[in-house]
Parts: C-alpha cells; structure tokens; sequence
C-alpha cells in the first residue's frame, strides 16, 4: 500500500511538472510571436537539484524615449509546489542609458508598486545592467538587481555565455534576502545549454544549518529572439 501511495504521488509530480512546462512552452511561443514586443525576448528553463524554474523576459519601445518590459519567473519543486514571481516595467529614457523606471512586482499573489531607475551598457562582448527600485508597500525595501553578461566567439558560430545575476533586498535590519544566478556554457543560433547554478541567502548571516543559505544546481537552455 505505501508503494502504490509512492508511485501515485510521483505520477502526481510528474504530470504537475509536465503541465508546468507545457504551459511555460505555449506562454512562451505566444508571448514570443507577438510582432510588437521584438526587442529583448529570452526564453530560459534551468533544471536544478531541487527545482525547475521558467525565466521569461520581454520589452517593447512604445515611443523613442518610453518603453516597457516584463519578466515572469514561476518555479516548480520536485513535490509539486508552483510559486510564481513577475514584473512590468514602464521606461522612461532620462538620459543615454539611464532611465527612470515605474514597476509592478507579482509576489506570492501580492502586488507591489515600485519606482527606481536603470542602466545598460554593452562593451564588445561585455554587457552589464543594473536596476535599483524601493517599493510603496507597508514595508517598503530597497532591491537592487545587477547582471553581468561575457559572450565571446570561441569558433565560428559557437558562443561562451557566462553570466552572474545579483539580486539583494534591502531593509532597515540589513539584507532581508538575495539571490546570485550563474550560468556557464555555451550558445549557437541563439540556443544556448550549459550549467547553472542559483544561490539564495536570507537575512544578514546566512548559514547552511538553518536553512537560510540555499541552492539549486543544475543545468539550463535558452533561447534569445
């Protein structure tokens, strides 16, 4: 009886984690296929140890100086548990690569308005982008979120990635939380498939032993538009 409760529940998990990616594969190809949102349109799925997790990411020029940006981020574990985050953006360009950015956050059915402002610079193979917001919510935080990008040509049409993502939530006690993205492999015809790996940290002395460092290690592919 308790193999066929344990075979049930992984068939449980199996088919929840096969409609997760189905549908993060149909959200995607119409988000995607939609003529005016053309500018930054990335599609990531990273395979971890302890979950899976569907990176979607967006942007549109609505004028010369406005734009807007969206990013969704739901994650499945190996029991089945989907949590969700996303994010809207409304651009405003304030001078070369800086702009002043107006947000929406979606965070565990919360919506949190946020304003801050941006910047992007891309240096031959190098890129970097940082954005810096602090919310309107009861208990408004600074989040600062930095990413760096290399992605040289090793030969012919084949491309290293090797990108770190920083995110860290601010509060009047310190760091509240943060997150550090790694990924390490290698793209061709905007495919790209190599390792990765997520850190989190919560609070302002992280330790393994109660659970408030964390990671998830793996493996992911994408897609650039």
């Amino acid at each position: 009886m308790f193999a066929t409760k344990k075979t049930s529940g992984g068939r449980r998990i199996k088919r929840t984690r096969t409609k997760f990616i189905a549908s993060v594969v149909l959200f995607s190809s119409l988000m995607l296929s939609t003529p005016k949102i053309a500018n930054a349109n990335s599609v990531e799925l990273m395979v971890g140890n302890k979950s899976t997790t569907a990176d979607l990411k967006a942007s549109a020029d609505l004028t010369k100086k406005v734009g807007i940006f969206v990013r969704a981020r739901p994650t499945i574990d190996y029991r089945g548990k989907i949590s969700a985050f996303g994010l809207g953006d409304l651009t405003l360009n304030l001078n070369g690569a800086l702009d002043a950015v107006a947000e929406v956050q979606f965070v565990g059915g919360t919506i949190v308005p946020r304003a801050g402002i941006q910047y992007f610079r891309k240096a031959g193979d190098f890129s970097f982008y940082t954005i810096t917001t602090i919310g309107f919510d009861s208990k408004p935080y600074l989040e600062s979120l930095s990413s760096v990008r290399y992605s040289p040509r090793i030969y012919k049409t084949l491309n290293l990635i090797a990108q770190v993502e920083n995110v860290t939530d601010l509060d009047r006690t310190g760091n509240n939380w943060s997150t550090q993205r790694i990924r390490l492999g290698l793209s061709k015809n905007n495919w790209g498939v190599g390792a990765a790996a997520d850190l989190s940290e919560t609070g302002n002395h992280p330790i393994l032993a109660n659970g408030t460092f964390g990671w998830n290690v793996g493996g992911f592919v994408s897609k650039t538009f």
